[in-house]
């Protein structure tokens, strides 16, 4: 059953939508019901190209979209990768590879970020001088050999857009300035687009990820503007610390997201003297909700970086709580569970030192949003205690309550 909102953009029939749609808002939802319409009312399955950001988005989006396979669901990568394997030699470079000739891990982020914004560098140079001598390609080779391809050859560009009448790009906050500029040249004249992100939610600057796209598009395509902002995840205290939080960003998309579940939840916020109480805690926390028939695999332990997590990690697996899931605030994107701890929540881990406060913050707010009913949010320094954890813990105007 969809509510006004989702039902509103599901039936719209603009040529160019952008989807502004919170977390936990049913926006895989709308994006499958708005498809399944268009291919009841005859548009063929073929015609209709879905974007996502990863492998794994994809091929969740191809599990709701069973029996139409002929719907081509793919990541940005994919599609490049399927439109020029017939007009040149593809071999693929591996990471594994390039790390034993010498290109650390740090090394290649550096790479990537650069390439995807057309920035060159000496390690650029070297980088590509080692892939042309290899006759290997990356990714964001693909990318660019495409968009170069679309813009020279109109017969190639005539075939691709007029296959491509409906394009669906999800996490679209995620796309980096070239997948746009793809993006461009796969709209033909007769083309619908609909894009659906939320620029709350972006955190892959690293990766070449660009939050000027949205505005981009919204500009270039005169794109109308919908919004999902009712919550099925979070409870209400859940979603407060959330809003509060993220309120602290600029930005030219702000809302709130309101709770569609009645529940109350519980938010707990605990600063320790020392690792071992930090770990001693969760431990009996673990045990309470396992007593409360809550499953392993409903807990979650959120952090910045993996080597905060070790010490804990290692203490768990001892205690026989090995299907607790321990991710970083990057892999949790686009999960969801019962119960979450955050831990590592002090100044110059998070906000990691050096790192932009905004998309820092936009990790704790990503990292908070992924709780149903319990978020514990856990610092082990009293004198760094994360800024964040302060401005979401805060009292504003309006708040029922405080925590």
């Amino acid at each position: 059953m969809l509510n006004k909102q989702q039902l509103k953009v599901v039936n719209s029939n603009d040529h160019f939508i952008f989807l502004l749609a919170g977390a936990g808002t049913g926006k895989t939802t709308v994006i499958i019901n708005k498809i399944k319409l268009l291919l009841n009312k005859g548009v063929m399955a073929e015609n209709v190209l879905v974007l996502s950001f990863t492998r794994k988005s994809a091929n969740d989006l191809k599990v709701k979209l069973k029996g139409f396979e002929e719907v081509v669901i793919t990541t940005f990568h994919g599609l490049c990768y399927n439109l020029l394997k017939d007009e040149i030699k593809i071999k693929i470079v591996e990471e594994e590879w390039l790390v034993s000739n010498g290109f650390s891990l740090n090394d290649l982020v550096k790479i990537g970020l650069y390439k995807r914004n057309n920035k060159e560098s000496k390690l650029v140079k070297k980088y590509n001088h080692f892939l042309r001598e290899n006759g290997l390609l990356d990714y964001t080779d693909l990318e660019h050999l495409l968009v170069k391809k679309l813009k020279s050859d109109r017969a190639f560009k005539n075939k691709i857009s007029s296959k491509f009448k409906y394009i669906f790009v999800d996490e679209f906050q995620d796309t980096s300035i070239i997948q746009y500029e793809l993006l461009k040249e796969l709209i033909g004249s007769d083309s619908k687009c609909f894009c659906v992100g939320d620029p709350n939610q972006s955190i892959y600057s690293f990766r070449g990820a660009s939050e000027k796209v949205i505005s981009k598009y919204n500009k270039d395509y005169k794109a109308s503007l919908y919004l999902l902002n009712i919550n099925y995840r979070s409870d209400k205290e859940i979603l407060r610390v959330s809003n509060r939080l993220i309120s602290y960003n600029k930005g030219a998309y702000k809302f709130n997201l309101v709770p569609k579940k009645k529940d109350e939840g519980i938010v707990i916020y605990k600063c320790f003297d020392n690792g071992k109480d930090k770990v001693e805690y969760i431990l009996n926390e673990i045990r309470k909700l396992l007593d409360l028939n809550i499953f392993q695999e409903e807990i979650a332990v959120i952090y910045r970086n993996h080597h905060f997590a070790n010490e804990l990690k290692r203490e768990l697996f001892k205690t026989y709580f090995d299907r607790v899931n321990f991710l970083t605030v990057h892999q949790v994107k686009g999960l969801e569970f019962d119960c979450v701890f955050f831990i590592g929540l002090e100044e110059e881990k998070l906000p990691f030192k050096g790192e932009n406060i905004e998309e820092e913050r936009r990790l704790f707010y990503v990292g908070i949003t992924r709780a149903r009913h319990r978020l514990y949010l856990l610092s082990k320094n009293k004198k760094k205690i994360s800024r964040f954890i302060i401005e979401a813990l805060r009292r504003k105007k309006g708040d029922k309550k405080h925590l």
